[in-house]
């Protein structure tokens, strides 16, 4: 059914204002965007209130909503935020595209990001797109991951994949591409993503070559490694001959600048998302413990956690200290443990009469390594982070993990905030900012061509944000508080969000490469 939008601005992602227009989607398409339009014969008619405006549906560039797509269809902390598109597959964790015993791995090592697959069992892109067909409010885009399909063909090996290992993985990477993947991502802080260096890596990510698509990664280093962590990131890109995307990036703008300069001067193509939040969230055991203990998988990290000179050495770190604990809050629990959620580790431990990495290494070994938390990176600055914000290379990414008792509120906020931020410069110059920075871009970094902009032809995927600009609710406190803000969204045409609440019925979304 056609739907006439009537009496808006409209930002589009591409001029640097905004223009008064109606807006006539046909089906999932946009059929026209201009003053005066006619609605022709069944047409649904809204006028706009006074000052709305009219953005192309935002795209998440990192979000970790396997869990609630598959289960629910759809991310309603998203769906508030005017967010259409989330692209999934992020760190190299999925278990989209794993096998039966991979995706039982994942489900316990990364089940507090992106939520269990039950049951376990083999889970391909493909796979993925049947079991949600029909079913979604929202689009989605997949990445492969490089961890899941390091895992398919080794295990937990240590080892540099031998050739016939990496030809294997190359062949799963191009499957998954054949299938729908918009690129391959890895996760090179988590394990076993992170045991694959440069040459594996760019052997790895040789098939996006031909297919245009980007090497996405969770780098090596952030913070004061962000400089060589950004570097392996190019050196991949080179070898590779592909363009490259560094996840949820911060660090110091002198360093990171360098790195630009850096990609720049060796042809790699180089882009990043950001969210605007001083705290990140993982996994705890990537947090506290050392590599070399999570090596071997799960099982061979919780009887290490059970060996008094392992314990003893672990205890004798930083990041199992009073100091460190107090800035990592706990936020994805077992319901046994739910009590903690929200405090700190050391406020935990206090509580329970413990000395705070003692009570964490209990916890871990107690939950199977099944928690969350969340880390204040007291070393970034307010300044860097909207420094990261206005870079020409910039897309937004909540990084939204879902699941948990007491989730980040990025998942929530990340958009509305972004939002908030372009729209400091005034509503003229703020709007093109804010469609440009929340869709274009990333529309852009992963090929999804028909989206991302608003322009006749193009996907009818659009937000409409009232005259009150968008609202960030969810704070660390209560952190899944819906924005406020976005009064429509539609999905292929359809209106999947209206006034607060999603639309009833409404499933226009799926699987998207385009």
């Amino acid at each position: 059914m056609p739907v006439l939008l009537r009496g808006g601005l409209v930002a589009d992602g591409i001029a640097a204002t905004t223009f008064r227009a109606d807006l006539l989607t046909d089906g999932p398409l946009i059929a026209a965007v201009g003053p005066g339009l006619a609605a022709p014969d069944g047409c649904t008619v809204t006028d706009l209130a006074a000052g709305s405006v009219i953005c192309p549906g935002f795209i998440d560039a990192h979000a970790h909503a396997e869990g609630p797509l598959l289960s629910a269809g759809r991310v309603d902390g998203a769906l508030a935020q005017g967010v259409t598109t989330l692209v999934v597959g992020q760190d190299g964790q999925s278990w989209i595209g794993a096998s039966a015993a991979t995706a039982g791995y994942l489900s316990q090592y990364f089940g507090p990001v992106n939520g269990p697959l039950e049951p376990a069992r083999d889970f391909s892109v493909a796979d993925f797109g049947a079991a949600v067909s029909g079913r979604l409010a929202q689009n989605v885009a997949v990445l492969a991951s490089q961890g899941t399909i390091r895992h398919n063909v080794a295990g937990p090996a240590a080892a540099p994949l031998g050739s016939a290992a990496l030809a294997a993985a190359r062949r799963q990477v191009e499957a998954a591409l054949a299938d729908g993947a918009v690129g391959l991502s890895s996760g090179l802080d988590y394990l076993p993503s992170r045991l694959a260096g440069v040459a594996e890596m760019a052997a790895v990510a040789a098939p996006l070559a031909a297919a245009g698509r980007p090497y996405v990664s969770h780098l090596r280093g952030y913070g004061p490694d962000v400089g060589a962590g950004l570097a392996e990131l190019i050196a991949v890109g080179r070898r590779a001959g592909v363009r490259v995307h560094a996840s949820h990036l911060w660090g110091a703008p002198a360093d990171i600048s360098a790195a630009f300069d850096a990609a720049d001067a060796a042809g790699v193509p180089l882009t990043y998302d950001s969210y605007p939040y001083r705290r990140s969230s993982s996994i705890l055991a990537m947090l506290v413990l050392p590599a070399e203990v999570q090596a071997g998988g799960t099982a061979s990290t919780l009887a290490a956690l059970g060996q008094s000179r392992q314990r003893a050495a672990l205890l004798a770190t930083e990041l199992l200290g009073d100091e460190f604990l107090s800035h990592v809050y706990l936020g994805c629990l077992p319901d046994a443990e739910a009590r903690w959620a929200g405090l700190s580790v050391t406020e935990a431990a206090h509580r329970a009469g413990r000395g705070a990495g003692e009570w964490t290494l209990d916890l871990l070994a107690r939950s199977q390594l099944g928690v969350g938390a969340h880390l204040d990176r007291t070393g970034l600055a307010a300044a860097d982070i909207a420094w990261l914000a206005a870079g020409e290379r910039q897309c937004a990414g909540s990084d939204g993990i879902y699941a948990g008792q007491h989730p980040h509120p990025r998942g929530y906020g990340a958009f509305a905030r972004l939002g908030a931020h372009y729209l400091a410069a005034g509503p003229e110059a703020g709007y093109p900012l804010l469609a440009r920075h929340l869709a274009a871009r990333a529309a852009d970094i992963y090929g999804l061509r028909s989206r991302g902009r608003i322009a006749p032809g193009l996907a009818a995927d659009l937000c409409v944000i009232g005259p009150g600009g968008l609202t960030e609710r969810a704070t660390y406190a209560a952190p899944r508080q819906a924005a406020a803000g976005v009064d429509l969204v539609l999905v292929g045409g359809v209106p999947v969000w209206r006034s607060g609440a999603p639309v009833a019925g409404g499933r226009p979304g799926r699987l998207i490469s385009s």
